[in-house]
């Protein structure tokens, strides 16, 4: 089979490699899929560096948190899936191929009506969105939230999720018009396009000087710092990432009831694997229309260095993925 490895850890997109591998075969518990779509992260970009939860020792791999496609073998063991049955599996690697295997327990079936790139975009974006803002964030009906990076797959996701969830008012950011106006589209009340305004006087305006309850942010660095100084007496700053700055390993001290906390949906997964079974939720409302996962852009799997070229630029809106046939 085709496949995309990585034999050595680099910077650039020139580590990934497109070769022919042997197909793998499902150990006891284990799904062999057949793969037709696999999301992009950018925990894909820190596993190619080398500072994503992979050492050295770990070489060769193909990269690859989740992917959708259909059962072509049952491992020892496995109850409750046949073979040619749509799935969605996130087993943290193994994505960038024409076949993966899973374990049965991080598989869910995938219902009619969701093409494979939209379904195999879900588990990251949904899983973090949800969960961040309902654990750490403790988002209550009513109060207002900041979603940092708003065009991002788990930004898009996390403006109708917050609003799913009942918040008040959701503010967002993002950089330029055309962003901010589809992220009004998708439920956003206002959308600052960070390269014209300093969010910081605009939530603060638009909340009359009180800041907001929820603060999502993945950038790190001086929006991490931003983002605290907008946050309301009791406000929870909630870091799933350092995209373009460094995250304070230890949060700061803050006043007046403020936290900040760093969320990881992969610990949180590993803590409650019983909270896979949420992604049947997410795919029902999707097909009910209400929940958009954009995925702005697919990338045969012989283009993954230009996929994943396309989503360090920061250009996208949604999800990038790559596509099997």
């Amino acid at each position: 089979m085709k496949a995309i490895r990585i034999h050595r850890f680099g910077a650039g997109e020139d580590v990934l490699e497109y070769e022919e591998v042997p197909e793998p075969s499902p150990a006891p518990g284990e799904l062999l899929i057949k793969i037709e779509a696999a999301a992009l992260n950018r925990a894909d970009l820190g596993l190619r560096r080398g500072t994503y939860r992979v050492a050295a020792g770990d070489l060769p791999i193909i990269p690859g948190r989740e992917f959708a496609g259909r059962v072509e073998a049952l491992g020892a063991g496995v109850a409750g899936f046949e073979i040619g049955a749509r799935v969605v599996a996130y087993p943290g690697k193994g994505g960038y191929a024409e076949y993966g295997v899973t374990q049965a327990a991080l598989a869910r079936p995938l219902p009619d009506g969701i093409d494979p790139a939209a379904a195999a975009s879900v588990p990251t974006v949904c899983l973090t969105a949800w969960f961040a803002l309902l654990e750490d964030g403790a988002l209550k009906t009513g109060e207002q939230v900041l979603i940092q990076a708003g065009s991002s797959g788990v930004g898009h996701v996390a403006v109708q999720i917050a609003n799913i969830l009942g918040a008040a008012g959701v503010f967002t950011t993002a950089g330029g018009a055309r962003k901010c106006a589809r992220l009004r589209e998708l439920g956003a009340d206002e959308a600052i396009d960070y390269t014209r305004s300093d969010f910081r006087q605009e939530v603060l305006k638009h909340t009359s000087g009180r800041g907001v309850d929820v603060a999502l942010e993945m950038l790190g660095g001086d929006v991490y710092t931003k983002s605290l100084e907008v946050l309301a007496a009791g406000g929870r700053l909630v870091s799933i990432g350092g995209a373009i700055g460094p995250i304070p390993e230890k949060p700061p001290e803050l006043s007046e009831g403020r936290k900040a906390t760093r969320f990881s949906i992969t610990n949180y997964l590993n803590a409650h694997p019983e909270e896979f079974k949420r992604l049947d939720t997410f795919f029902d409302i999707v097909r009910q229309h209400k929940l958009r996962i954009v995925v702005d852009r697919t990338f045969p799997l012989a283009e993954a260095r230009a996929a994943q070229r396309y989503l360090e630029g920061r250009d996208h809106f949604g999800k990038v993925v790559l596509v099997m046939s």
